[in-house]
């Protein structure tokens, strides 16, 4: 008997759906699977046959074979294992088939019939949902995280025996529906969007870094911090969660699926709420920072995306792995080609490195003197290549600070008040570009940015001067332009001023020190 049930197969970050083709006939005992299945899918038939015998259920004699369809794509997971179960069920009659097109079914089965976790969940509850089905059965411990797409009927089975008994209408299975406690959504309040263990206001002296930073995070506009060891570089970067706005909805379910397909959820934590921060280290392969692999998987700056991305001691990097940056930057996604498959990571962060000036770290620092020969701060300096030092907008230098400013609370901005400028800036941008497809100042491309950023003759004498004198180039002059616009922004001034090109300026510092 031929049946035909639904189910998914998982592609980088996202699902395709993939129909389980299974007929049983007469001849010798034998299951066969088809359509390029890999070996973590061949070997289901082993687990399946085990699951049922344990369950008290038959496992039929004959010749079985399995499809999967499209047969072009190459199948991969252990995911599978419950669709196919369910098709060797249907057609040996040991379950009923009515409406059973209607649903999709995701899990793996272990050896004494239980249905186990599996990754990927949301991505493949969103591609049912687009091609129509609104049933899935899926693990018991999945359920949550898969109720976060709305419009779906969520049937969680902890074991075969429970799947067989709902479709022969022995006990049916009711739609999970999560409780006001335990509901994903409402579970987002501000307090779970907000509640961080640490703030700016811990971080004194540095008042200069924490304006750049707001800046930064305001207009999108990426930052490098330069200083010696122990200037609060790292300190001021882990904080930066703490300032950026609130997700909404889409950005939440985008950003789980990401971590979902990954595996990097959990029953406890079934949904992502707060934007992600992603720290990386030098030691990091150009496959782990971009993404990669036979059977390619998203790196950091798919995991940062809609975050932050950050590269402590930046200098120390491969220069190749740094410079495989550039693209997906500007691109704002990641494109691998394996056998003959493409697949496609997103990649829209906030850029934040930091570095030490030389290799001993004290160059410039006046109190400490530096070890460095000439050659040597210059050969550490030229680590990072022009093109990687243009993507960020905002470079800055950190300072030892005193004891004094070590100890002074009374001009300490905390990440409430540092947040609430964001916020306001980036309703500011929302509105600004309303229908243009972007939504930040530094998204903005040259014809935009003349269009929204007037100067008057005292701002264009400012930045004419600081082009000859400081040797500018006209792509510094436009970032120069975008951080200004953001900085009125900030100050809720609608034209640019003088004082806010003059602060742009300054915070293309390291740059312009560098020349």
């Amino acid at each position: 008997m031929l049946s035909k049930v639904n189910s998914v197969l998982m592609h980088g970050i996202d699902a395709v759906p993939v129909t389980i083709e299974t007929d049983i006939s007469r001849g010798m005992p034998v299951f066969n699977v088809v359509g390029q299945a890999n070996s973590a899918v061949k070997e289901a038939k082993e687990r399946i046959r085990a699951a049922l015998i344990n369950s008290g259920r038959i496992y039929p004699a004959g010749r079985i074979t399995v499809n999967m369809a499209p047969a072009n794509l190459r199948k991969c997971g252990s995911h599978l294992d419950l669709a196919m179960a369910a098709g060797v069920l249907l057609s040996s009659g040991q379950i009923l088939g009515e409406n059973i097109h209607s649903y999709c079914f995701i899990g793996e089965i272990s050896l004494d019939g239980s249905v186990s976790e599996v990754a990927g969940i949301l991505p493949a509850v969103s591609a049912m949902k687009a091609s129509g089905i609104r049933k899935m059965v899926i693990p018991y411990n999945n359920r949550k995280e898969a109720s976060l797409i709305r419009g779906i009927e969520i049937y969680a089975v902890k074991s075969l025996s429970q799947l067989i008994d709902h479709f022969n209408r022995v006990q049916l299975i009711e739609p999970f529906r999560p409780s006001d406690s335990s509901c994903v959504l409402k579970g987002r309040t501000k307090k779970n969007r907000t509640d961080y263990a640490v703030d700016y206001k811990d971080v004194k002296g540095q008042e200069y870094a924490k304006r750049a930073v707001t800046v930064a995070v305001a207009g999108g506009h990426g930052i490098l911090m330069t200083g010696s060891p122990a200037t609060g570089k790292t300190m001021i970067a882990e904080r930066l969660p703490t300032i950026m706005p609130e997700m909404t909805y889409d950005e939440i379910v985008e950003t789980t699926k990401i971590y979902s397909a990954v595996g990097l959820l959990d029953e406890k934590e079934p949904v992502i709420l707060q934007r992600p921060f992603r720290s990386v280290y030098d030691k990091i392969t150009r496959a782990g920072l971009i993404g990669g692999g036979s059977r390619p998987k998203p790196g950091e700056i798919t995991l940062a995306s809609g975050g932050v991305l950050f590269l402590d001691e930046i200098g120390e990097f491969d220069r190749n792995t740094v410079d495989a940056l550039r693209v997906p930057m500007e691109k704002k996604k990641v494109v691998l080609v394996r056998n003959g498959e493409t697949y496609v990571f997103p990649a829209d962060f906030l850029i934040v490195a930091a570095t030490n000036p030389c290799k001993c770290g004290y160059y410039g620092d006046p109190d400490i003197d530096c070890k460095c020969t000439a050659g040597e701060v210059e050969r550490y300096q030229g680590r990072l290549s022009g093109p990687i030092l243009d993507r960020f907008d905002i470079h800055i230098m950190l300072e030892r600070i005193s004891y004094e400013m070590l100890s002074d609370q009374s001009s300490c901005l905390s990440s409430a008040e540092m947040r609430e400028m964001v916020r306001q800036a980036r309703k500011i941008q929302k509105k600004r570009f309303e229908g243009s497809g972007i939504t930040l100042n530094a998204q903005m491309n040259d014809r935009q940015t003349d269009r929204v950023v007037f100067l008057d003759k005292e701002c264009e004498k400012i930045l004419e001067t600081a082009y000859d004198r400081l040797g500018l180039n006209p792509r510094t002059v436009a970032r120069t332009k975008k951080i200004a616009r953001t900085i009125a922004d900030i100050e809720g001034c609608e034209n640019v001023c003088a004082e806010h090109v003059c602060e742009a300026l300054g915070f293309r510092r390291r740059q312009l020190m560098t020349r």
